[in-house]
């Protein structure tokens, strides 16, 4: 198989960088979560095994508790809970009645698969692999800790949080408030994912493969449902026909 020379591949890309960028966050994301899993597929019951920086984070941040930061982390960790659900709904209703009035289906599959798909895909990998809590502490943030019962690999609170951010964000892209909601929504990830692990409910190696995981589902969804599925299937036909004959 023959490439086309080096310089139309630097036009192209130049040309079309957007797509270059989702491209590299889609494989990169892809690449690296599944990289985490194949690490940890054969020790996902023996929870001491994994990542060597899984255990001295955690330790960093038991010895370092706060009274103040310990409310913070319970309630970002808190919202997921039933009687905090009601105001998410609510927003999540407003905005998929705002979509439908203005008759933007595309968009409003995009959401409901991005959110939607990222949940089933978490639910199937936790009980795929299994991986036990943290159970290193006894008290955390000075109360005793429950074992919770599903399997921590990947971070649901993560998972779902960075979909929603990134979801707000890809729609408010053709908006003046973009970056507001990028900011905004960056922060509340973060946030999300500072919780589980400064209350020990996960490994850090389930937030970052949380963040890998819904980065490489949203971005594969949103390839699929916008412009640049057809941008790609153009860009690669253009670099067929510039390689050289033979």
């Amino acid at each position: 198989m023959s490439f086309p020379p080096l310089p139309i591949l630097l036009r192209l890309a130049r040309r079309h960088r957007l797509l270059g960028l989702l491209l590299t966050v889609i494989v990169g994301s892809w690449g690296l979560f599944l990289e985490v899993a194949h690490e940890l597929r054969e020790d996902r019951r023996q929870p001491d095994h994994g990542f060597p920086f899984d255990r001295p984070i955690l330790n960093y941040l038991h010895q370092h508790e706060g009274g103040t930061r310990c409310a913070l982390a319970d309630q970002l960790s808190a919202l997921p809970r039933a009687q905090r659900r009601q105001g998410v709904y609510a927003l999540a209703a407003l905005g998929a009645w705002q979509l439908l009035r203005r008759r933007r289906y595309r968009e409003l599959l995009f959401a409901v698969g991005a959110v939607g798909g990222t949940v089933a895909f978490n639910l199937l990998a936790k009980y795929h692999f299994e991986r036990l809590r943290p159970d290193f502490y006894h008290q955390i943030c000075r109360e005793t800790v429950q074992q919770l019962p599903d399997p921590s690999f990947p971070s649901g609170h993560t998972m779902a949080s960075v979909a929603l951010a990134s979801t707000v964000g890809i729609l408010c892209w053709a908006t003046r408030w973009r970056w507001v909601a990028w900011g905004a929504g960056s922060l509340f990830a973060l946030g999300v994912s500072w919780s589980r692990l400064y209350l020990a409910a996960h490994y850090p190696s389930d937030v970052l493969a949380g963040w890998f995981a819904t980065g490489a589902w949203v971005g594969t969804l949103y390839l699929a449902s916008s412009r640049y599925l057809t941008e790609l299937g153009r860009l690669l036909q253009r670099v067929r026909g510039a390689g050289p004959r033979e």
